[in-house]
């Protein structure tokens, strides 16, 4: 029996759908019954380093076991860290080898559910990986595809992954519509002009309906880090003082590298060096407010910067639902309590949020149209979610409708939808 499968690699969350020949694609369950998982590693302190995936490899770092955890993977792909060596429980990995090891339990899941080996995948991919980098893009997709051929894939193809949810989409229409996609992940947000039909479903090739697709290296990790330097950094230090070793009157700013690269996923692992920790200890012992550094002293000793971030995705997450959040960092001795007021979080993302939308005109100027002309939008990826992105991506689109069905899944179906036109 002749399988493909579709492969939505997401910052984020990650998902595979898969189709036998004759049938419609079906998404795959992840252990704990969903159609997503966290795009997550994690190797527990052994010598076999045997790793957990998705939300296990989540649990077991909320619980503390021992070993290397890893989220975010995606970010690294087209940039010098790819080609480096990173260390894992006193072994070097290539990051080739950790996200080989991810996308093939992907496909393993699939292979046991449809009980059969897929040779052939349809990977899905940003618009830009690298933004204003088109020999980097290139990289990244490069890489990408060699991470599917060391899975074991024979054939792969990429598409673009709003191109993807338009497809999962196009199912559930009975007219042509002029659509325009958004697809807001956790690295990237896209944007594509779309001509939908139930009547060119099953046309192989769609290029003549693609207006216009443009994107912007900007997603909900970038929220993320916004709403960390704003509420959750300041107490551990961020933009405090301390005093100048030649003069105990002149006061410095702590510096501010360290808690940039502590709000980002992919950049908290390289944290964790006894370096880093002697000039945190040194900061501690000149600082106007000690207490705070020492607070970020011990996120560094006790490596729970994945758990710091992890706190600032739930505010996140509950600010689009509430006008004011409080969250306790159980995980710090003090266990300091985090005040956030959505229109500060409203604030601090707005910058970025101004960058997509202003992308996201560019794929109007590409089709030659106007947003009055859009019909359709449809959007997915979980940072579309957040109520000041929503309300300035529908803005944007006054008089069309809005489909936000299917967020999280919608690029993993159209995958494989995808997969069936171009293997048969």
């Amino acid at each position: 029996m002749k399988i493909s499968c579709g492969i939505d690699f997401g910052t984020s969350n990650s998902a595979i759908a898969a189709v036998c020949p004759g049938q419609e694609p079906r998404l795959v369950k992840s252990p704990e019954g969903k159609v997503t998982m966290p795009t997550a590693v994690f190797y527990p302190a052994a010598k076999e380093l045997t790793p957990c995936f998705g939300m296990s490899a989540v649990q077991a770092y909320v619980n503390a076991e021992r070993g290397r955890f890893m989220r975010s993977m995606k970010r690294v792909l087209g940039t010098p860290l790819m080609g480096s060596l990173t260390e894992v429980n006193g072994r070097n990995l290539q990051f080739e080898e950790i996200l080989a090891a991810f996308i093939g339990y992907l496909t393993s899941l699939a292979e046991r559910e449809f009980g059969a080996e897929i040779a052939q995948v349809v990977m899905g991919r940003p618009v830009h990986f690298r933004d204003g980098d088109p020999a980097g893009d290139r990289q990244a997709e490069k890489e990408l595809r060699q991470v599917a051929e060391a899975v074991g894939f024979k054939e792969i193809e990429f598409q673009f992954e709003p191109i993807a949810a338009a497809y999962a989409h196009e199912i559930k229409l009975r007219q042509e519509k002029l659509a325009c996609v958004i697809d807001i992940g956790g690295g990237t947000s896209d944007f594509t002009v779309i001509r939908l039909s139930p009547g060119r479903q099953q046309e192989s090739d769609r290029r003549n309906d693609i207006l216009g697709s443009s994107g912007i290296r900007i997603g909900g990790n970038d929220f993320d880090k916004d709403l960390a330097l704003q509420s959750f950094m300041p107490e551990l230090g961020y933009g405090s003082f301390y005093a100048s070793r030649s003069s105990s009157s002149q006061q410095l700013t702590v510096p501010a590298g360290i808690y940039h690269d502590l709000a980002e996923w992919s950049k908290i692992n390289s944290l964790y060096t006894y370096k880093t920790l002697k000039l945190v200890r040194g900061l501690k012992l000149q600082a106007e407010e000690p207490d705070k550094i020492a607070r970020l002293e011990e996120v560094l000793e006790q490596e729970c910067g994945h758990s710091l971030l992890g706190a600032v995705e739930a505010g996140k997450i509950a600010a689009g639902q509430q006008e004011e959040v409080c969250k306790r960092l159980e995980f710090i001795g003090d266990k300091p309590a985090i005040r956030i007021l959505r229109r500060e979080f409203e604030k601090a993302i707005e910058k970025n949020v101004g960058k997509i939308s202003a992308a996201m005109g560019e794929s109007l100027k590409q089709a030659g149209i106007k947003a009055g002309d859009i019909e359709l939008v449809i959007l997915t990826g979980g940072s579309t979610e957040i109520p000041a992105v929503q309300k300035s991506l529908c803005a944007f689109f006054p008089g069309a409708g809005v489909s936000q069905d299917d967020k999280l899944s919608s690029v993993g179906l159209g995958l494989a939808y995808d997969s069936m036109r171009r293997f048969g």
